[in-house]
């Protein structure tokens, strides 16, 4: 089953400067990608990078990869105002449009905040030309879970196609196991062995940061995470780069503009 390399492009300090540890590792990661056989990913993009490093988006685009967006200043939805949403969305998209030439046409939500209490958030994506979205966790282990929501791939009753976040079965609750701390913390061949279980079509891709691949940055807590989750996170920068090139060896599709195919109408 081949799976989509995505990138959260984010600054967990805030301050999205243009020598800031954000851009060397994005760049680190962009090499890994050409050293994997040429590997193409999706960039979700938080509006605040096209601000302080507009040079980064540039150079993603040009070397193939697709960008997509990530919110203005990775704020999750739940914490949002409808209307100033609106207009940092609109005003951050034609930013980013701008400076590489083509249509922004995905969207994540920061901490994969979309659920049923911020749905009200997916109307406002597709009036701004979005086609799909990729913003939620369908399982109750998480403080932003979306349990009832579907598994595989799905359209929004407004035409927005959802990839939800890849999740597996286990002791009766739906495991992320693909990215993040579960794939981080989990014996790799426990997530090869759910991989091979995924149902046939479905999409899988795999969730990284920039700041995963830091593992000299000196230890501080994440913005919107708890403290020991980020200790967690922080430790598993040792090893998180060989896992994925792991899960990439396996076999690697496209950006996720590139499946938008591979859902149906209904």
């Amino acid at each position: 089953m081949n799976v989509s390399l995505t990138v959260d492009l984010e600054d967990p300090t805030g301050r999205y400067a243009p020598d800031g540890r954000y851009v060397l590792m994005t760049r680190r990661i962009l090499d890994m990608c050409d050293a994997l056989g040429g590997v193409k990913a999706t960039f979700f993009a938080v509006g605040k990078v096209a601000e302080g490093a507009p040079f980064l988006v540039r150079d993603i685009a040009e070397r193939g990869h697709e960008i997509a967006f990530h919110s203005h200043a990775h704020v999750p939805l739940t914490e949002e105002e409808r209307l100033r949403f609106f207009v940092e969305t609109r005003e951050d998209k034609d930013r980013l449009e701008q400076l590489f030439g083509y249509r922004v046409t995905g969207f994540r939500a920061p901490c994969y905040s979309l659920t049923p209490q911020t749905a009200w958030a997916l109307d406002i994506l597709a009036e701004l030309g979005f086609l799909y979205s990729s913003s939620i966790m369908p399982t109750s282990v998480s403080r932003f879970g979306f349990p009832g929501a579907k598994t595989s791939a799905f359209r929004w009753a407004n035409g927005l196609v959802e990839f939800p976040l890849p999740v597996a079965s286990f002791a009766g609750a739906r495991v992320p196991y693909l990215g993040g701390i579960y794939f981080y913390e989990m014996p790799f061949f426990i997530a090869k062995h759910f991989l091979s279980k995924a149902k046939p079509g479905e999409v899988l891709w795999t969730s990284i940061h920039p700041y995963d691949f830091d593992a000299h940055e000196k230890f501080a807590p994440m913005p919107h995470t708890p403290f020991w989750m980020s200790a967690v996170l922080w430790e598993a920068r040792r090893r998180a780069e060989r896992k994925i090139r792991r899960l990439l060896a396996l076999g690697a599709a496209g950006p996720l503009v590139t499946r938008l195919s591979e859902v149906g109408q209904a």
